[in-house]
């Protein structure tokens, strides 16, 4: 069969590593995940190298037959295009790998699909990022509150 009829799509993984790891070593973790992607059919595309982050809840796995928690992990993720009969063999892979606390495995596109953060500065001249930009609400004419109004219509809502 020719290169040319293998159907391939684009992957990404979003994985979590064990903090246990020590910070020199990440990088061996990083490349051998990615050797085990290649071995699969995986042509990568970007990705971002790990980085120590606490986690938003206590995460389990078990590990060599223990339950473990974790509370950090080393965050990264790759962007890869595979043959498309490869990534549950890719995914299964994963699954095996005690490394990992946890990942995803998802079909993608092959284009970036980051947005673009912004800076804003805060009262204490600090910068703050945000992903999304500001959205601006248009208030319309002010009405008065008449208190007699608003009673009659509760009034009529309220069921007896």
């Amino acid at each position: 069969m020719e290169n040319e009829d293998i159907k391939m799509d684009v992957y990404e993984v979003g994985y979590l590593l064990v903090p246990s790891i020590a910070d020199e070593n990440v990088g061996g973790e990083v490349t051998r995940l990615k050797d085990s992607l290649t071995t699969h059919g995986a042509i990568f595309i970007s990705d971002e190298y790990p980085k120590l982050i606490d986690l938003a809840y206590e995460m389990t796995r078990v590990i060599l037959n223990k339950k473990q928690k974790f509370e950090k992990g080393y965050f990264g993720w790759v962007k890869f295009e595979m043959p498309v009969g490869n990534a549950l063999k890719a995914k299964e892979m994963l699954d095996m790998d005690e490394s990992l606390i946890r990942f995803i495995f998802i079909k993608t596109v092959r284009e970036s699909t980051l947005s673009p953060k912004r800076s804003y500065a805060n009262t204490d001249g600090r910068k703050k990022t945000f992903s999304a930009p500001k959205v601006k609400v248009e208030e319309g004419p002010k009405e008065e509150i008449n208190e007699e109004t608003i009673d009659k219509d509760i009034d009529a809502l309220v069921v007896e």
